[in-house]
This record gives C-alpha cells, structure tokens and sequence, in this order.
C-alpha cells in the first residue's frame, strides 16, 4: 500500500488539537505533545491525539518479517500515569461500527492505521508514547504540528515496493527519529516475529 490513509487524516485534525503550526523556535525540546513519531529504516510508527481522548496509530514497515502488535504493547505516558491501548479500533467504512479488535498485523512491507481504544481520558496531549514489538521498545519523539505535517508528507511518498529503501530515504530526506531499545521481560510479546 503506498498511501497512509489515517495519516492523511490525522493532517485535517483541527490546529487547536495540534499545538501550532510553526516549526520549534531554537529547537527546544518538546515536554508533551499530540503527536510523536519513531522513524527508521525497518519501522515508522506514529501516535496523534486528532480529539480529546482520541489517538490515531499508524505504523509502515518495510521489514521482510511479520509481526504481530497487541493493543496493550502501545503505551501512553500523561502527567502522572502511564496507560496501555485495549483495543485497536479498523475502519470498516461505517464510523458506528469499526472492527475492534485486540491485535494488528504488521505485514512485510506495509502500512495501516487505526484508532487506539484506551483510558486516555480527554487529554488533548501526552508526555511520551512507547510501542513494543518482538523484544524492542520503541519510544516515539515528541513533534510540533508543523514537523509532523512535514513527515506525513514524506511518509505517503514512500513505495514499499522499492527493491531499495535506501533511495526514497535519500530522495525523501528522511532521518532517523526516537529510539529503539531492548524491551522489559514483561513487555515483551510471545508472539515475536515471523507469522502470527
């Protein structure tokens, strides 16, 4: 698939929720956000509050495996306390009645996005976001409205059918973003890799 349809959703999400449309002055860090993003060659995972309460995932893969990602492996940190997804919630075409289901497949060299069921309350933004898939965590960075819109861009030119990803890399100007590092025992899914 070469298109993130929920990630050309989640750019029409109002301003208000977006926090701003300027890049970061002095490139401060950011403490919290509505949207976080981990970017590297084998996965490019996203999390974007589009309501109160309401986060969107997305993710790509161009690994040639397949993996299988529990709702509860994706984790939201707020102020004062850190809330695992129930459920993922797939458009079905008819927003009354998505499919809600416990778990996602990451096939090889594919993309998909979906609404994370969880507590989050009515928060507008969160302090961090977490995925882990296999034995990894990936922790997602923090982005503004306007760096987010700009990965978005670059994303949906993607061809995850190229022989070679290295080149729309270089075309597209993408850069490593987040970070990715051994999991917590707990954490870890028993599903793994390979086919689920």
């Amino acid at each position: 698939m070469h298109l993130l349809v929920a990630l050309l959703l989640v750019v029409q999400a109002p301003p208000s929720l977006r926090g701003g449309q300027q890049p970061r002055p002095d490139n401060k860090p950011l403490e919290k956000s509505a949207a976080y993003a981990f970017v590297d060659k084998e996965f490019i995972f996203t999390l974007e509050m589009v309501k109160p309460g309401v986060p969107v995932f997305n993710f790509v893969s161009t690994s040639e495996k397949e993996f299988s990602l529990l709702a509860k492996q994706v984790r939201l940190t707020f102020e004062n306390r850190k809330v695992p997804g129930r459920f993922f919630l797939v458009d079905t075409g008819n927003p009354k009645e998505p499919m809600i289901v416990p778990s996602v497949h990451m096939r090889p060299k594919s993309s998909f996005g979906v609404r994370l069921q969880g507590d989050f309350g009515d928060e507008k933004e969160f302090w961090g976001a977490t995925v882990t898939v296999g034995d990894e965590d990936f922790k997602l960075a923090p982005m503004t409205s306007f760096e987010f819109e700009n990965l978005v861009l670059k994303v949906n030119r993607l061809n995850l059918a190229s022989p070679d990803i290295n080149d729309d890399w270089r075309v597209l100007q993408l850069e490593n973003l987040g970070s990715r590092v051994p999991a917590a025992p707990s954490q870890r899914s028993r599903w793994g890799g390979g086919p689920g």
